[in-house]
């Protein structure tokens, strides 16, 4: 508890630097107020964000403030991580901006120096006796000395408007207030495309075990609820109406159902009840925040539904001669990027039936995927990573550049490894921030067919439908 005390108190102080950084900017750069800031503003600004922050943080998280799944407490949560998203995406704004003005001051500094080395030998001595080896007398004239003294004071500003010029200042103001009005409209899009429909991507997986099967296998994939946060149960009665109207063998969750201790996991059990059966049934995982809203907690209301929990273990799924051996691993916990190393992995492993089928694996990290490719696991369907909720139009392959890229090798879509195929999800809920930009929430319905080793080519071939 009390390294979480810490990190939560680092995480508050460098918010309330952020803003205070978007503060100072935004009164220097759009309403050109260049003086520095005095101790008599500072302390009061800076109190005022720590209460602002406070206050916001008490109406998203105490339920004597705002019952639980109320929407009051939904459009607050919003709008105080919105304005938080807001703040870091204008901090990296302003720091482009600074770093661009640190350019023109470096550019006016060498213009004004080279400038003043070819007017030098032009200058008339200050001197009433006149220069040397000239006849020319210079009368001296005191408000002249005053500017030529303050010229050269400051240097290459000397005309300017200290310290930046008229024209460095319009720039600066025009370009700050068409950065803020670009953050806003990205702010407004991205949070209607997170509460946007999910979006059904059909994707085909293709092995030579399933040659000869009377009709495809078919898997409804979905993860990353996070009922609790931006997620509410108008929103779980919506996707559980969605996931019913789609015809599937089988219903695979790949963990945070549930997003914190604050979660009231109780009332979302019986609308996850009303998940239509499956011919093959429907199966869970637990994600990192399934860990924290409370293992037990997390366990027994997906129980309450329905739903079987799969903890480190395998089930068997029969389809006509060839076995599916389905498999489920708890998160490892951990750091949020990487978590452990799965240290159970091998005896996990172990534990899979002897004969030989499809073995597919549900785990919630796609880190898994090296020691599912050496355990010689055909398949792995993960979530996490939620394809870092912004998604840039670039890149290769069709994939685009997900911000999740900073800090994983996996982001969404397809991987390979040796013969082993992951589908990694970007999810349906949101976390951090409650956007999402090029990236809407996704339920993946997966034929699993077969096909000879001359049309397959090699086993585990994908395709996206």
């Amino acid at each position: 508890m009390d390294k979480v005390v810490v990190v939560l108190a680092c995480l508050g102080s460098f918010s309330i630097l952020c803003q205070w950084y978007v503060f100072v900017s935004l009164r220097k750069y759009l309403f050109g107020r260049y003086a520095p800031i005095s101790r008599s503003v500072a302390y009061p600004v800076l109190a005022g964000l720590a209460a602002f922050n406070f206050f916001a943080l008490l109406l998203s998280f105490n339920s004597s403030w705002l019952p639980p799944d109320s929407l009051g407490r939904k459009i607050a949560t919003v709008i105080y991580f919105s304005y938080l998203g807001l703040v870091l995406v204008l901090c990296l704004e302003f720091l482009l901006i600074g770093a661009l003005s640190i350019t023109w001051s470096i550019k006016d500094i060498f213009a004004g120096v080279s400038g003043r080395v070819r007017k030098g030998s032009h200058l008339p001595c200050a001197d009433e006796r006149g220069c040397v080896g000239s006849n020319e007398k210079v009368r001296f004239d005191p408000a002249s000395d005053e500017a030529s003294t303050q010229d050269r004071a400051l240097g290459p500003f000397a005309n300017d408007d200290a310290p930046f010029s008229a024209t460095r200042r319009s720039f600066l103001k025009w370009t700050t207030a068409a950065g803020v009005t670009t953050a806003l409209a990205y702010a407004g899009r991205g949070v209607a495309q997170g509460y946007q429909g999910p979006v059904v991507e059909e994707l085909e997986y293709i092995h030579p075990l399933l040659t000869g099967s009377s009709r495809p296998i078919t898997l409804l994939h979905v993860t990353d609820f996070h009922f609790g946060l931006f997620m509410g149960t108008p929103e779980l009665y919506r996707l559980v109406r969605r996931l019913n109207e789609i015809d599937a063998d089988a219903l695979v969750i790949t963990g945070d159902v549930f997003h914190s201790s604050h979660t009231p996991v109780e009332i979302a059990a019986p609308i996850l009840e009303t998940l239509r059966p499956r011919e093959f049934g429907t199966y869970a995982i637990l994600g990192n925040h399934d860990f924290y809203a409370g293992e037990w907690r997390s366990v027994r209301a997906l129980k309450k539904s329905g739903i079987t929990v799969l903890r480190n273990e395998w089930i068997e799924l029969t389809h006509g001669e060839v076995p599916i051996l389905l498999g489920g691993i708890d998160d490892p916990l951990g750091n949020w990027v990487w978590g452990k190393d799965f240290p159970n992995f091998r005896g996990f492993l172990k534990k899979a039936p002897s004969q030989r089928g499809l073995r597919i694996l549900l785990s919630h990290r796609p880190n898994v995927l090296p020691l599912a490719a050496h355990g010689k696991i055909d398949l792995v369907l993960a979530g996490h990573i939620h394809a870092g909720q912004v998604i840039l139009p670039a890149g290769g392959e069709g994939r685009g550049v997900s911000l999740a890229s900073l800090v994983s090798p996996y982001t969404h879509g397809w991987y390979q490894e040796r013969s082993t195929s992951m589908y990694l999800n970007r999810g349906i809920g949101l976390t951090f921030v409650p956007w999402r930009i090029n990236c809407p929430p996704e339920i993946a319905l997966i034929r699993l067919k077969g096909a000879d080793a001359a049309t397959s080519g090699k086993d585990g071939a994908i395709k996206d439908g």
